[in-house]
């Protein structure tokens, strides 16, 4: 079946290369990303969706679109671009699903809030790759009537499959959820 979401346009600015190839090929896991722009520097050509950026990029350039920042170290961020930052992740731990579920989220306008200890302390939630695929699928921003038709389920099941993550992952709504399920790397 094909897909009905969007495909996601990200752009790589980081200093080091070998970190900025690395995260292209996992980028390159998802068929509905495309990476338009991959260098060291800016600027942004303004059909980005999303910036995978290091902290140096975002002292240096001005971002008009959410932001996936690589780092290690925990700090006020650049006044200038703040407000662009959807997630902070941990540059030298960083696993391919972690990154592309933070891009997935950032891109369907989510937030990911990582604290400085990525994690440690927060009992690990195993969910069956079933509700695995229905949280990815959130975060990519689709509702429920997409997921169920993208999955083939009814869309009674879907929602008894969202409540279910909902419930596992001790969140209110469905952005709390993906934003629990990226922090604990689920998805």
């Amino acid at each position: 079946m094909a897909s009905i979401l969007p495909l996601r346009r990200v752009a790589v600015v980081d200093e080091e290369e070998i970190f900025r190839r690395g995260v292209v090929a996992c980028l390159a896991d998802d068929p509905l990303v495309v990476v338009v722009l991959a260098q060291a520097h800016g600027p942004l050509p303004e059909t980005v969706d999303v910036a995978v950026v290091s902290a140096a990029a975002l002292a240096e350039e001005r971002f008009h679109c959410p932001v996936v920042l690589c780092r290690d170290y925990f700090g006020e961020l650049p006044p200038a671009n703040a407000g662009r930052v959807a997630a902070v992740l941990p540059r030298e731990r960083l696993v391919c699903e972690q990154l592309l579920a933070a891009v997935r989220a950032a891109a369907a306008g989510l937030r990911v809030n990582a604290n400085d200890d990525f994690g440690s302390g927060i009992e690990h939630v195993h969910l069956d790759p079933r509700r695995r695929e229905v949280l990815r699928l959130l975060a990519e921003g689709a509702d429920t009537a997409a997921i169920s038709e993208t999955l083939s389920y009814s869309v009674r099941t879907i929602k008894s499959l969202i409540y279910d993550i909902e419930r596992e992952l001790s969140a209110t709504n469905r952005a709390q959820a993906v934003a629990e399920a990226i922090r604990q790397g689920i998805i």
